[in-house]
């Protein structure tokens, strides 16, 4: 299964856009053990892999392989983009902008109740005005940072 999708990148010049191309190893939601991220930045390929369902660790892997000078800011780079608690489908998670979230438990209204779930629901590439970078002194139920942080990969 693939899939074209753009997130911005906050560059030393400015905020940019980067397509992506994201490949799935099975069609099947249920059999999907990777995830394959292609894209081009000055003019080189980049090709990032993740192995760890739902995959933020294909975003951080991709992270790792851009300049330093050149930060991803989508929604699974964000405090505010917090995976399910109950379970995931990949490339999903949920914007908790305007909620305080402290631990794993103060999920379950936002990602249990329908009509929250449906607000809240975003994908990994999204982005919006109120991002905010990931912090280790802040809670995000979402594990991008420790994926990045992993720089052997």
């Amino acid at each position: 299964m693939t899939t074209k999708r753009t997130i911005r990148i906050q560059t030393h010049t400015g905020i940019k856009s980067l397509k992506l191309e994201i490949d799935f190893d099975s069609e099947d939601i249920d059999e999907i053990t990777q995830m394959t991220i292609k894209t081009h930045y000055q003019g080189k390929e980049i090709i990032a892999f993740g192995s760890r369902y739902p995959f933020e660790d294909a975003f951080a892997n991709l992270q790792n392989k851009l300049p330093e000078s050149v930060t991803l800011t989508g929604c699974v780079t964000c405090r505010h983009g917090n995976l399910c608690p109950v379970g995931n489908y990949p490339n999903e998670l949920y914007c908790t902008k305007d909620v305080s979230i402290n631990c794993k438990s103060d999920l379950y209204f936002y990602t249990e109740n329908e009509g929250e779930c449906k607000k809240r629901s975003r994908q990994f590439t999204d982005y919006c005005d109120d991002f905010k970078k990931q912090e280790e002194s802040v809670f995000t139920y979402n594990d991008y940072l420790y994926y990045l942080s992993d720089k052997s990969r």
